[in-house]
């Protein structure tokens, strides 16, 4: 019996790297997994190997309504979504006065700009259904887990943009934890470091 089971996720970013190790580590402990990558052939391919139930959804979360089509294709796979890792991101790494505003503005888009978008499609399935939940006089909890870095909480040099949008999404999820706090739905950030 798996600390998962029954439990659907969503991981962003996860046919490779840190969100394919979360996306296996969920799937050894019971959940059904939405894997998700930019390359439908390499998420595919994550799928199969990481085996037990799951789901795939490829394209740009960076898209104008990708973060709702990545919900809507988890609560069609399984019925809800319990647990999301907001994981996908890349870097885009240079010295402030010789980065573009191209290079600033896309680690903003991946970094805070799709957790927002992704969180924000969750709340129709996630509030909606607590309220519901409550008044049966039933508890039901979800998490929401967005990674950020040590960039983020404390700068890196060459990164200014990368940093920015760490600490970015530190700010979304402290607000939504104290907005959905009230519905059983859990939202922490991860800093991994070096």
């Amino acid at each position: 019996m798996g600390l998962l089971d029954g439990k659907a996720a969503i991981v962003t970013g996860s046919a490779r790297g840190i969100g394919r190790a979360t996306a296996e580590l969920f799937a050894s402990e019971g959940a059904r997994v939405l894997i998700n990558d930019l390359d439908a052939d390499v998420a595919e391919q994550a799928a199969a190997e990481i085996g037990g139930e799951t789901a795939v959804h490829a394209g740009d979360l960076t898209k104008a309504g990708a973060a709702d089509e990545l919900v809507a294709a988890a609560v069609e796979a399984f019925g809800a979504v319990d647990v999301v890792v907001n994981n996908a991101g890349y870097t885009w790494d240079g010295v402030a006065h010789k980065m573009t505003d191209e290079q600033f503005q896309a680690m903003l888009d991946i970094h805070t700009v799709v957790p927002f978008r992704v969180a924000r499609a969750l709340a129709p399935h996630w509030r909606e259904a607590a309220k519901a939940e409550r008044g049966e006089g039933r508890e039901v909890f979800r998490k929401l887990i967005n990674v950020s870095s040590t960039s983020g909480t404390m700068g890196n040099a060459g990164q200014v943009n990368y940093s920015a949008a760490k600490m970015g999404v530190v700010g979304v999820t402290k607000t939504l934890a104290k907005e959905w706090g009230q519905f059983k739905i859990n939202v922490n950030a991860v800093a991994f470091g070096f």
